[in-house]
């Protein structure tokens, strides 16, 4: 489920496209043996805490207490702005986890930058989670 989206069962719609889906299932397929070989663990569409009513990002790296360390979404280019305000409003809450937004469309990656408080792009930057070793597109495209 994404940060958007209402999702309640088989069937509803409308889901994430094939190419939401490949970018999801490779970041989490080719990270998931180094985050656990640290101590973390990368879940998809698990919500934030442990209210299963909460907002559930498309992925979220957790420490062992489930606290989330990084939050990253996959969207397509028309729904980047608004996910862009929802992970706002998930850093009043985690301020001190990090947040990328990748749109799969324009394959441009997104990183939320809390030490100028703006959001940079992978057009510009080679873009790193703290958590992993290579940068984070190196993880999520083909």
């Amino acid at each position: 489920m994404g940060l958007l989206d209402n999702y309640t069962g088989i069937g509803m719609s409308p889901r994430p496209k094939w190419q939401h889906q490949r970018a999801m299932m490779r970041l989490a397929s080719r990270s998931i043996f180094e985050l656990e070989r640290k101590g973390l663990e990368i879940l998809p569409e698990a919500t934030v805490t442990d209210d299963w009513d909460d907002l559930a990002p498309d992925l979220v790296i957790f420490n062992g207490s489930f606290e989330p360390l990084s939050i990253i979404e996959i969207t397509r280019s028309y729904q980047l702005n608004a996910i862009v305000e929802k992970c706002e409003e998930l850093m009043e809450r985690f301020p001190y986890a990090e947040y990328f937004v990748y749109d799969y469309e324009e394959e441009v990656l997104y990183q939320y930058d809390s030490a100028t408080n703006q959001w940079v792009s992978s057009v510009e930057y080679e873009l790193y989670s703290q958590y992993l070793n290579r940068p984070l597109l190196d993880y999520i495209k083909s």
